[in-house]
C-alpha cells in the first residue's frame, strides 16, 4: 500500500516521541528541587532549567522530523546532564532519580523515531554513560539501587523497541490487506464504470441513430419529411462527438432550449433564464426529455408539447407534458429501452428519479427530478458507479461503498497488533519482572497469601486476555466487573505491604497493576485508561498517605515512581486511540491514489471501446446517415428501408449486449425480435435445451442470420433455438425472400441457408470447444 500506515506510523513515533519528552519533563522538573537540600537547591534548579531548555529545543526538533539527526547530541547532553552530579551534590542527596527518568524517557523514545540499530547504540550509550558516571561519584556506596534502577532502563527500552516493531509489522499487515481490499474493489469499479459509460452511449445511440434508422426501416417516414435530414445530421454529430471531452458544467437551459428547436414540435417552454449544472446532470437530463419529447413526436397523435422547468442548482424538476392518445405504461414491452433505460436509467445515475403518468386517452406526463443532495450522497446498495459525468465525460466512480469495509479492516488490524503488543509487555512486567520480586520478599510481607492471591489474579485477566486475542474477541460485559477485581487485589496487595514500602522495591503491585487493566480497557476511549491509572494510583496514595503517613521523602519516591510506571502505557493508550485514524488515514491516502488510476483506467478503456464501436458503426449505420443527411438516399426506397431495418436490429441487439441477463442470447435475439413486432411481423420464439453463455462475438454470429431475416420479414416468422453442452443452433423461417447475410467472424461458428420462393430459412450453429 506504498507505506501509507507504516509511514503515519513512523510521523506519529516521532510527535509522541516529541510529546512524551515535554509531557514527563512538568514532573521530573518538579521532582528534582523538592529533594534538593537547600545548600544544593540552586544548583539543581540550574541543571534543571538547562535540562528543560534542551527537552524542548529537541522536542521541538523532533516534531518538525529532524530529530534523528541530534540523537548522538540528546546522548551527550543526557550523560552530561548526569555528571553534573558532582557539582549539585545528587548522590549524597539520592535525588538522582530525575535524572533517570530524562534519560528512561529519552531511551524509550528514540525506539519510536529511530532504527533499531541507532536507538540500541543510544540507549546503551546514554545508560553506560550514566552508571559509569555513578559509579565514579560513589552511588554504589551510598545507595546501590541507585545504580540498579539506572541499569533497568535497559529492559524497559528494549520493551519499547520490541512494541514498535509489533506495531509496524501490524502497520504492514494492514497495509498487504487494505492494498489488496482495494485494488480487488478498483477493479471491480473500473468494470462498473466502463459498463456505466457505455450504458451512456447505448442510450445515446438509441435516442438519437437507432430511433431514426427504425422510423425509416418501418416506413414511417415519407419522402417529403422536412425534419429527417436535420435529424440524420444531428444524429450523425452525436455518433462522431461519443466521448469527446466535456465541460465540468454546462447550462442547463442553453441546452434544453437547443434540444427544442430540433424537436419538430410545438413546444411551450417555461423555465428560468439560466441554472448552470454539472455537465454530467444537464446531459442526462436533456437527454430523458428528449427521448420524452421523440415519444410526443412517435406516438400521441398530437403536435403540441408543453416543457416546465423549476427549480435552481440545488433542486430541480422538469415536466414535459401533452394532450395526446397516452398509453399504459405498464403494458410497454420490457424490449422497448425508451422509458427504462433512456428516462428512468438516465435519471437514476446522476442520482434523480423520473415519474411518468399517462392513460389511454388523457395525455402522458413525465416529472423529472433532482436533488443536489441525493447526487452527492453514496451509491445506491449494489450499485458501484454513479454517471455524474466528470469534466472528461466519463461517469465519475463513487467509492462510498467501499470505504467502510476497508477502514474497519484497517482499523482492527492495527487494533488487533497493538493487542498482542501490550498483552506481550504487561506478560513480560507482571510474569518476568513482578513475579521474581514476589518471590524475593515473599517472607518480609505481613500477609504472603494475600500477595499470592493477587498475583493470581492479575495472571489470570493476562491468560484471559491472550484468550479472546486467539479468538478474536473483546472483554465485553466483562470489562466493568475485571477492573474491579484488578483495583480491588492492588488494594488487598498494598494493604499487605510492610509499613513505609508504598512504591519501593517490594511493592511489585505499582508498576505490575497498570498492565493488566490496561489491556482491558484498550479498545474503550483514551478516558478510560486515563481513569483506570488515575484509580490505581489514587489507591497507593491512599495507603501511602492515609495509612503509612507520608513525608517529603516518600512523597518524592512515589512521584518519581508514578512517572515512570505512567508513561509507557499511557503511551499505549494514546496510541490505541490514535489507531483508528491512522487507519482511517492510510486508507484514505491509498483510496485517492486508486481512484485516480481507476479513473484514467476507465478513461482508457472507455476511449478503446468508443473507437472500436465507432468503428463498427462506421461500416453499416454512418453511411446510411449520411445518405438520409445529403438526401441521396430515399426513405420511401424499399431498399432504403430493409437496409434501415436491418441495421436498426443491429443497433438494438448492441443495446441488449450492455444489459445484465440470465441467458445474453435468449435476451438479444428477443430484442431483435422487437423490430419484426413493430412491423406488424408475427414471431414465435421457440428454446429447447441448456447451453453455456457463448462469446459476445459468437453470440453476433449465431443472430446475424436471425436478425437480417426478422428485420426483412413480410409477415411471419419462426426463431428456434436448441443447445447443449456439445452444440448451439439458432434457426430462422421468415417471409423475407432472399437474403445476403454476412460471414461470420468467428471461426467455430457455421451458417447455411436455403430459400424457396419468399420463405427463407437460415441456421447458425456454434460448437464450444471442449
Amino acid at each position: 500500500m506504498a507505506g501509507e500506515a507504516a509511514g503515519l506510523l513512523e510521523r506519529y513515533g516521532r510527535k509522541y516521541a516529541s510529546a512524551v519528552r515535554l509531557a514527563t519533563l512538568v514532573p521530573i522538573c518538579a521532582i528534582a528541587p523538592f529533594r534538593a537540600p537547600g545548600e544544593h537547591l540552586v544548583s539543581t534548579a540550574v541543571v534543571v532549567a538547562v535540562a528543560a531548555a534542551w527537552t524542548c529545543g529537541f522536542a521541538w526538533w523532533l516534531r518538525a522530523g529532524r530529530g534523528s539527526a541530534l540523537v548522538a547530541l540528546d546522548v551527550a547532553v543526557m550523560i552530561g546532564l548526569f555528571g553534573t552530579v558532582f557539582w549539585t551534590g545528587a548522590v549524597e542527596d539520592l535525588n538522582t532519580g530525575w535524572l533517570r527518568l530524562l534519560v528512561t524517557f529519552a531511551c524509550m523514545t528514540y525506539q519510536w523515531h529511530t532504527s533499531p540499530r541507532v536507538g540500541g547504540v543510544a540507549a546503551l550509550t546514554a545508560v553506560g554513560g550514566a552508571v559509569v558516571i555513578l559509579l565514579a561519584a560513589g552511588a554504589w556506596e551510598v545507595d546501590s539501587s541507585l545504580v540498579t534502577a539506572t541499569m533497568l532502563v535497559l529492559p524497559g527500552t528494549a520493551l519499547g523497541r520490541v512494541a514498535w516493531i509489533f506495531m509496524n509489522r501490524a502497520a504492514k499487515r494492514t497495509e498487504a490487506l487494505a492494498d489488496e481490499a482495494l485494488r480487488t474493489r478498483g477493479e471491480a469499479l473500473r468494470a462498473a464504470g466502463v459498463r456505466a459509460e457505455e450504458r451512456e452511449q447505448v442510450n445515446s445511440l438509441h435516442d438519437t441513430a437507432a430511433t431514426t434508422l427504425l422510423m425509416v426501416g418501418l416506413g414511417q417516414v415519407r419522402s417529403d419529411a422536412g425534419w429527417l435530414a436535420p435529424q440524420a445530421r444531428r444524429d450523425l454529430g452525436r455518433l462522431r462527438s461519443l466521448g469527446g471531452r466535456a465541460p465540468e458544467e454546462t447550462d442547463l437551459v442553453d441546452l434544453l432550449r437547443a434540444d427544442l428547436a430540433v424537436t419538430h414540435l410545438s413546444v411551450d417552454f417555461d423555465g428560468p433564464d439560466r441554472l448552470r449544472l454539472p455537465f454530467g446532470v444537464v446531459r442526462a437530463i436533456t437527454d430523458a426529455a428528449g427521448e420524452a419529447l421523440a415519444n410526443v413526436r412517435r406516438h400521441s397523435g398530437t403536435t403540441r408539447a408543453i416543457v416546465r422547468l423549476s427549480g435552481d442548482a440545488r433542486a430541480l424538476r422538469l415536466d414535459v407534458a401533452d394532450e395526446g392518445r397516452g398509453f399504459t405504461p405498464h403494458d410497454v414491452p420490457g424490449t422497448r429501452r425508451g422509458m427504462r433505460e433512456s428516462i428512468h436509467g438516465r435519471m437514476e445515475r446522476v442520482g434523480g428519479t423520473a415519474t411518468i403518468t399517462s392513460a389511454a386517452g388523457e395525455g402522458t406526463r413525465v416529472r423529472l427530478e433532482w436533488h443536489a443532495a441525493d447526487a452527492a450522497g453514496e451509491a445506491p446498495a449494489g450499485d458501484a458507479v454513479r454517471s455524474d459525468a466528470g469534466p472528461d465525460g466519463v461517469p465519475a466512480v463513487s467509492w462510498a461503498m467501499a470505504n467502510d469495509p476497508v477502514e474497519e479492516s484497517a482499523r482492527a488490524q492495527l487494533g488487533r497488533g497493538l493487542r498482542i503488543t501490550t498483552l506481550f509487555v504487561a506478560m513480560v512486567c507482571v510474569f518476568g519482572l513482578a513475579l521474581p520480586t514476589v518471590i524475593r520478599y515473599l517472607p518480609s510481607y505481613d500477609t504472603p497469601l494475600a500477595q499470592i492471591g493477587a498475583f493470581a489474579a492479575l495472571g489470570v485477566v493476562l491468560i484471559a486476555e491472550a484468550v479472546l486475542v486467539v479468538r478474536r474477541r473483546s472483554w465485553g460485559r466483562w470489562r466493568g466487573p475485571v477492573i474491579a477485581v484488578v483495583l480491588a487485589v492492588s488494594l488487598l496487595s498494598y494493604v499487605a505491604l510492610p509499613d513505609g514500602r508504598t512504591s519501593t522495591g517490594e511493592d511489585w503491585m505499582f508498576a505490575a497493576a497498570t498492565w493488566p487493566g490496561l489491556i482491558v480497557v484498550l479498545d474503550r476511549p483514551l478516558r478510560s485508561a486515563v481513569l483506570f491509572m488515575a484509580a490505581h494510583e489514587l489507591v497507593a496514595l491512599f495507603h501511602l498517605v492515609v495509612l503509612e503517613g507520608a513525608t517529603l521523602v516518600t512523597l518524592a519516591r512515589f512521584a518519581t515512581g508514578s512517572v515512570t510506571v505512567i508513561g509507557y502505557p499511557l503511551f499505549l493508550a494514546v496510541l490505541a486511540t490514535v489507531l483508528a485514524g491512522l487507519g482511517t488515514a492510510a486508507v484514505a491516502a491509498r483510496r485517492e491514489i486508486e481512484q485516480v488510476r481507476v479513473a484514467e483506467a476507465v478513461v482508457g478503456e472507455s476511449h478503446r471501446r468508443r473507437q472500436q464501436r465507432f468503428a463498427e458503426l462506421s461500416v453499416t449505420t454512418v453511411p446510411l446517415l449520411e445518405g438520409l443527411a445529403d438526401g441521396s438516399l430515399d426513405p420511401e426506397n424499399p431498399l432504403v428501408q430493409r437496409r434501415c431495418a436491418i441495421e436498426a436490429a443491429r443497433m438494438r441487439r448492441l443495446f441488449a449486449e450492455s444489459d445484465e441477463a440470465a441467458n445474453p442470447l435468449l435476451h438479444e435475439l428477443r430484442h431483435c425480435i422487437d423490430v419484426a413486432d413493430r412491423k406488424g411481423v408475427v414471431v414465435e420464439l421457440d428454446s429447447r435445451g441448456q447451453w453455456s453463455t457463448p462469446p459476445v462475438q459468437v453470440r453476433r454470429d449465431l443472430t446475424e442470420a436471425v436478425l437480417v431475416g426478422l428485420a426483412t420479414a413480410v409477415s411471419r416468422a419462426r426463431v428456434t433455438v436448441v443447445g447443449s453442452s456439445a452444440l448451439v443452433s439458432v434457426s430462422v423461417i421468415a417471409d423475407c425472400g432472399a437474403v445476403d447475410v454476412p460471414a461470420p467472424a468467428t471461426p467455430g461458428v457455421r451458417v447455411e441457408a436455403l430459400t424457396s420462393g419468399d420463405t427463407a430459412w437460415m441456421e447458425a450453429q456454434w460448437q464450444p470447444e471442449t
